[in-house]
């Protein structure tokens, strides 16, 4: 009990916004429980779908928009020597009226620093990675009401014009997802309790006058339909040693590590994962003038067949 105070305490103006983050019983019931994690690993080139489900007629939430700026996010547990793309989204929005847009927002992974000593750290998002905008709602299914606000609980099934490429080199363990919507909540499930299918950490909120921070035992309820593919431990180490450099670049970047590797091809991809440049050379050079400023994926192959991925800022 004396943990809960405390944290209660060094969180209390986050929960002084309590009544308005959550509606149900998703604040209440995040004072208690323990966080545990699970991980679900991928073979090479297998499917790594997620659905996170609420398998109770209790109807929870937490408000994605309002006065304060409320914000929430899942996260993607993600290795370091791993790729995801994903291909299409599910997320379980409350609102009134059905949603005219659904967009996604990424940021890579942090511990935050609670002032409690005794409270243990926790993963948080931090900085953004990239927003996602060109996707469309391709339908919707009414799945639940709540009376106290007269939602309507959806399950809205967004369309992406480019899968979403994730990678290890993006952030350090897991890359966390915020759904930005005209919706007014995210519907959740008592994570460890009844979500199923559940991976990672519990659900991040966030606003504009108060920090990310855990909602224990929480998740938001969402299906991501998506492929996975882990390097070899040959690829893994190789990758591990290979960098780039100027980064962040403007006009070029440089491999180094390659230690007299020679490099076949050099695949540039956008944050969504849209390819936008193939190089056909064993230039260790690479001009990126052209590119707008930004965060990319570059892949790269080599003619003893290693693969190496790394992150680029462009200016």
């Amino acid at each position: 009990m004396k943990k809960i105070v405390l944290f209660l305490s060094a969180l209390g103006s986050i929960f002084s916004y309590s009544q308005n983050l959550g509606y149900g019983n998703s604040v209440s019931k995040s004072l208690s429980g323990e966080v545990k994690t699970q991980t679900k690993l991928a073979a090479k080139a297998e499917a790594c779908n997620t659905v996170v489900i609420n398998d109770t007629e209790e109807q929870n939430g937490v408000f994605i928009i309002g006065n304060s700026g409320q914000k929430a996010a899942v996260d993607i547990p993600v290795e370091a020597n791993q790729t995801i793309k994903i291909n299409s989204i599910v997320v379980t929005l409350a609102s009134k009226l059905p949603p005219t847009f659904v967009n996604f927002i990424f940021y890579d992974n942090i511990l935050s620093t609670p002032e409690d000593p005794e409270d243990p750290r926790r993963n948080i998002p931090n900085q953004q990675l990239f927003e996602v905008k060109d996707c469309t709602i391709e339908s919707y299914e009414d799945v639940g009401y709540e009376p106290l606000h007269e939602f309507v609980v959806r399950k809205v099934k967004v369309k992406l014009a480019n899968p979403i490429l994730l990678n290890g080199t993006m952030s350090d363990g897991r890359v966390w997802m915020s759904t930005k919507s005209d919706a007014n909540a995210w519907a959740t499930t008592a994570h460890y309790d009844t979500g199923e299918g559940v991976v990672g950490e519990s659900l991040a909120m966030g606003g504009n006058s108060f920090p990310w921070f855990q909602l224990l035992n929480q998740e938001c309820l969402y299906e991501l339909q998506a492929e996975c593919d882990i390097l070899n431990v040959s690829d893994a180490d190789f990758n591990s040693k290979v960098g780039i450099y100027p980064n962040p670049a403007q006009d070029y970047f440089e491999f180094k590590g390659l230690s007299g590797t020679k490099i076949v091809s050099t695949n540039i991809y956008s944050s969504n994962g849209s390819l936008v440049n193939t190089i056909h050379s064993n230039e260790s050079k690479i001009n990126v003038s052209n590119l707008k400023s930004g965060i990319y994926i570059v892949q790269t192959k080599t003619a003893n067949g290693n693969t190496f991925t790394n992150k680029l800022i462009k200016k």
